[in-house]
């Protein structure tokens, strides 16, 4: 990953957005760089659009071109857990196998069974294919 300025960064909007008819958030963490600051400032920020009633059910998790670390999974894991029950799937995108296996482990290791249905997705066009299915 090629490093970026901070002051260069894009942070783009999440949003909900209509796809074959459902609802899905668009939570839109990548190409933040090595800046865990920033994706968890945004993050915990649209987290108080996530545990709204209203909220979709259905997100995708957009971290390409994001270093994700341990601390990072927690913090999103965590996060998503104590929204689970404004939450029925989430589909994180763009991760290595690495992260794949820390976000698995941290779901293995919850109190609880995670309350959310999840997947992994390098294609942005199968991640929301697979939000929709069974809808």
């Amino acid at each position: 990953m090629k490093v970026i300025a901070k002051e260069d960064l894009i942070i783009k909007d999440s949003m909900c957005l209509s796809f074959y008819g459902a609802d899905i958030w668009f939570e839109q963490l990548d190409t933040l760089n090595i800046y865990k600051d920033v994706v968890i400032e945004k993050f915990l920020k649209d987290m108080n659009t996530i545990k709204k009633p209203s909220f979709t059910g259905l997100m995708a998790i957009n971290l390409d071109e994001t270093l994700v670390d341990l601390e990072l999974v927690a913090i999103l894991i965590n996060n998503l857990q104590d929204a689970a029950k404004y939450i029925r799937k989430v589909v994180f995108v763009g991760l290595d196998r690495k992260v794949k296996n820390m976000v698995n482990s941290m779901i293995k290791k919850l109190d609880q069974p995670i309350g959310f249905i999840y997947a992994f997705e390098n294609d942005y066009e199968k991640a929301k294919l697979w939000l929709v299915k069974g809808q």
